[in-house]
């Protein structure tokens, strides 16, 4: 799946340059051997060719990551409909809380996360991370009981924390911007192909009739296993950088480098910068970003925990309840891949959102309104709803492009982590008992908050033309070599030569 992706929407960034002015500063015919400008270092290498070197490297390693994360957190989703709650004797709302649990965890783990990130190769951070958290979901069987679930749902969140900022990081630390967005749609699909892959485990795991060690306890088994696996792949074979990539000769890692001076943003720097942490704290557009990652996030209670509950609740059994989620999966790829291709093409971020917002209100009034027998139309509305999995993308890609500073850029993204975990710890409360099998308040939830993050957008768009327009007027035209950029490591405010995208 992921090189099938990778195939599909790599192909179109060679028309992405003329549609991104901003990004016009380094220009090549990415089929020929390409040379340096005059001042600097010549290089006989064919871009094009070793641009797909990279991705078919990296690209799908990161998907698997993401595929296996997402997959980890909807497991839950599927093992409540296979009879997880009634094994473990979970009463009330102790369902939502292990949902709401993973989350808070999560959230606080943010940060530390990222200070490893800072401090290590983020590739070997995530590895090892992987593979903690392949033992996590494998030691998940071994449960039966509230607590036990919930000891091992916090340690999962704390674990999987790192995935969304160590992604961000190496894809920035690869690609121009203007090819970095079709590379974080590509990795991002994998929420999508974790779906899929979750709801034909469950329908498989459901056939499973042994009463000593049930379906759902063998599936977290076998999944916690392709973890282990992925982890070790990620940890020993995806380079810690560029410049200690062995898949690249020296000539190429200094030809890489140089390209990224397009970037005004630097690559690696090891020492945390209390300064920048602080700027991205007091950031408005990075603000704005946290606050349209919640508002469009709230309906991910949907996608990763009730999905399965709330089919079944419209008169499905269980094994339907999980075939009838994987379109859920499908339509989170087809959004991820219209936001990707949309903002590669040069179609502006903001409208790509609003865009995506239009189908979650639509999603979320169907969901609230028709009546419960209209089960065709219940169905479309869940499946309406996971295009909000697209605005996330979106906000990371936007991240990767407009924050520059390396402890700003992970400050930034943490920030932006810990609002999609906050939308998830809310999201689950909003799924009451009481409320069952319908859970009219959630869904209304969802419609009110798709509209303010709709909202939200437009504020952010104007905010950063105002800010372009500043930039403008101080500019002297010159340009930040690559040697400069990665020894002052500028912020995006502090760089009068940094344009934002929007």
């Amino acid at each position: 799946m992921a090189f099938l992706i990778l195939s599909i929407v790599t192909a179109l960034p060679a028309s992405f340059e003329k549609q991104i002015p901003e990004l016009a500063t380094i220009t090549s015919k990415m089929a020929t051997p390409m040379k340096t400008e005059a001042a600097g270092p010549v290089f006989d290498i064919n871009e094009k060719a070793l641009v797909r070197r990279i991705d078919y490297r990296i690209v799908p390693l990161m998907f698997f990551c993401y595929l296996m994360q997402f997959l980890d957190k909807v497991l839950i989703n599927y093992a409540n409909v296979m009879g997880l709650a009634k094994d473990a004797q979970l009463k009330g709302n102790e369902f939502s809380w292990l949902a709401t649990a993973f989350f808070i965890a999560y959230a606080l783990a943010e940060f530390p996360q990222g200070i490893l990130l800072q401090k290590f190769p983020a590739p070997r951070v995530l590895g090892f991370n992987v593979i903690l958290w392949g033992i996590t979901v494998a030691c998940t069987a071994a449960c039966s009981s509230f607590r036990s679930l919930l000891t091992v749902r916090i340690i999962l969140g704390i674990l999987e924390a790192v995935i969304s900022p160590a992604l961000v990081l190496i894809t920035s630390n690869w690609y121009q911007r203007k090819e970095a967005s079709p590379r974080y749609g590509i990795w991002f699909c994998g929420l999508g192909g974790g779906q899929i892959f979750g709801g034909i485990l469950s329908f498989a795991f459901q056939h499973v009739t042994s009463t000593s060690f049930q379906g759902w306890r063998l599936m977290f088994v076998v999944v916690g296993a392709i973890n282990i696996v992925v982890g070790l792949l990620v940890a020993f074979f995806l380079p810690a950088k560029p410049q200690a990539a062995t898949f690249l000769s020296n000539e190429e890692k200094s030809f890489l480098l140089d390209r990224l001076v397009v970037n005004q943003a630097g690559i690696e720097n090891s020492d945390a910068k209390p300064r920048q942490i602080f700027e991205a704290f007091k950031d408005a557009q990075i603000l704005l970003l946290c606050l349209i990652t919640i508002l469009s996030s709230l309906s991910s209670g949907v996608i990763t925990t009730f999905s399965a509950t709330l089919i079944k609740g419209f008169g499905y059994d269980g094994k339907q309840s999980a075939l009838l989620n994987i379109p859920s999966g499908v339509i989170s790829i087809l959004s991820s891949m219209f936001a990707t291709i949309a903002v590669g093409r040069g179609y502006t971020r903001w409208a790509s959102i609003i865009v995506l917002v239009v189908q979650v209100i639509i999603g979320g009034a169907l969901m609230s309104l028709l009546n419960k027998k209209n089960q065709g139309g219940l169905l479309t509305g869940i499946y309406m709803i996971n295009c909000t999995t697209a605005i996330l993308v979106i906000v990371y890609s936007w991240v990767g492009s407009n924050v520059a500073g390396y402890s700003k850029r992970i400050t930034a993204n943490g920030m932006v982590a810990a609002s999609f975990a906050i939308a998830n710890i809310i999201s689950p409360q909003t799924f009451q008992a009481q409320d069952a099998p319908q859970y009219i308040p959630a869904k209304i939830t969802i419609l009110v908050a798709a509209a303010f993050a709709g909202v939200t957008v437009l504020a952010l768009r104007m905010l950063l033309g105002v800010w372009n327009n500043k930039k403008d007027q101080r500019d002297d035209g010159q340009r930040l070599s690559a040697n400069e950029l990665n020894s002052l490591d500028l912020t995006d405010s502090e760089n009068k030569h940094f344009r934002y995208t929007y």
